[in-house]
């Protein structure tokens, strides 16, 4: 009773962010009650051919799958996989067209994943459920309701690209779902997250030793390029009648700048109200600074050779990228390195803590997948490992 009341709490507060390595958001469909379930490392049973009717209750929300007595419907994910498809399609080279014979294979395969991926999520909800008392769920969902109107909310419209709750409403209805079922699904993966949290306690305590073995384990990861920091003219040579006439323009905007102020190589205001006044560059408003970019980041080769060979301060030749000029100069430089332990001693504390919780979880999963019973309209009865393509002891990490 304990665990529940702090699990209320919780909810009441912040829960959006939270373990989402180990559950996805992604959710997925039904006909026949389980019945025994394969042993693991069992070979799943053939899939049965999906008939005309079989396809026209997938577009409903009918059940596709249960895990122990929790279901999967279609309605739940299925408009994630058609919206999949729907960008698929459109990233199809010009001519080329999928056939009604590949986009089934495609929809069958992209569900198959989901229910996969949902299993897991199944379980810990059924154990969150069963131990909170029914009367309490209607209070935590609404306690959900601010975290799922903040921030899913906008996530979907922009999945979606609709700009209002009553667009995405009805194209979720195109895509096969709603938006009662996306907000469902959205409280079961919180609440299932918020239970292995709950559940899955580590020793939080991480020794100077252990950090330093991390470190040393990692050097590359903490090694950092050349950066530079700069501020540019730019002249698009498709403004002018010809190569001779924009070059003469850039020209002209070097030697204004250093006529009215370069001889100190200072960021002075001369270069930013040039770049704000005549300048085509992208950050020619911002009076043309640019952010930090890394060493070989650019694809002009010239300007990426002048960013790191340049002293700071000093400005440019007139540099030519093909289409256009340019003439840049270095506001600031950091040298490539690597970031000291404790700059970064923090960051592996986390990293080692979040090590040992997906240890203990993958453990505490394996438990709970031992004993599950699941069924799905395309392998029939099937155990938790064999779904997932896991061994009963594989231990990586989720």
């Amino acid at each position: 009773m304990r665990v529940v009341q702090q699990l209320l709490i919780l909810f009441a507060l912040t829960i959006v962010g939270v373990c989402g390595s180990l559950l996805r958001a992604e959710d997925f469909l039904d006909v026949a009650p389980p019945q025994d379930i394969a042993p693991p490392g069992a070979t799943p049973p053939p899939a049965a051919k999906l008939t005309e009717a079989d396809n026209a209750n997938l577009e409903g929300c009918q059940v596709i799958a249960r895990v122990d007595d929790q279901v999967v419907l279609a309605c739940e994910v299925l408009w994630r996989v058609n919206l999949l498809l729907e960008d698929c399609k459109r990233k199809m080279p010009p001519g080329k067209q999928i056939s009604p014979d590949e986009l089934e294979a495609g929809r069958r395969a992209l569900m198959q994943k989901e229910i996969a991926s949902m299993v897991d999520r199944k379980l810990l909800f059924n154990q969150f459920r069963r131990a909170v008392p029914a009367e309490n769920m209607p209070k935590i969902e609404e306690n959900l309701r601010e975290p799922f109107e903040d921030h899913e909310l906008p996530a979907l419209m922009k999945q979606v690209n609709v700009t209002n709750q009553r667009d995405l409403e009805i194209e979720l209805a195109r895509l096969g779902s709603s938006l009662a079922d996306v907000r469902r699904g959205f409280n079961e993966r919180l609440m299932a997250q918020e239970w292995i949290r709950s559940k899955v306690k580590v020793n939080e305590d991480v020794g100077p030793d252990e950090m330093i073995d991390y470190y040393r384990t990692h050097l590359t990861d903490y090694d950092f390029p050349s950066q530079a920091r700069w501020e540019e003219l730019m002249v698009n040579k498709s403004r002018f009648k010809d190569a001779a006439a924009a070059y003469a323009e850039i020209a002209e905007m070097g030697n204004n700048v250093w006529q009215t102020g370069t001889q100190k190589p200072v960021r002075g205001a001369a270069f930013a109200d040039i770049a704000k006044a005549k300048s085509d560059g992208f950050t020619a408003k911002n009076g043309g600074v640019r952010d930090w970019t890394t060493k070989g980041a650019l694809q002009c080769k010239a300007i990426d050779e002048a960013l790191f060979t340049l002293q700071v301060g000093q400005m440019s030749s007139i540099i030519d990228s093909g289409p256009s000029f340019h003439i840049i100069r270095v506001l600031e430089r950091k040298e490539a390195g690597r970031k000291a332990f404790t700059d970064v001693q923090a960051d592996i504390r986390d990293r080692l803590k979040e090590q040992r919780y997906q240890k203990e979880a993958v453990k505490y999963l394996t438990k709970l997948r031992q004993d599950a019973r699941i069924w799905t309209v395309f392998t029939g009865n099937v155990s938790a490992e064999v779904l997932l393509g896991r061994r009963p002891d594989d231990t990586q990490k989720r």
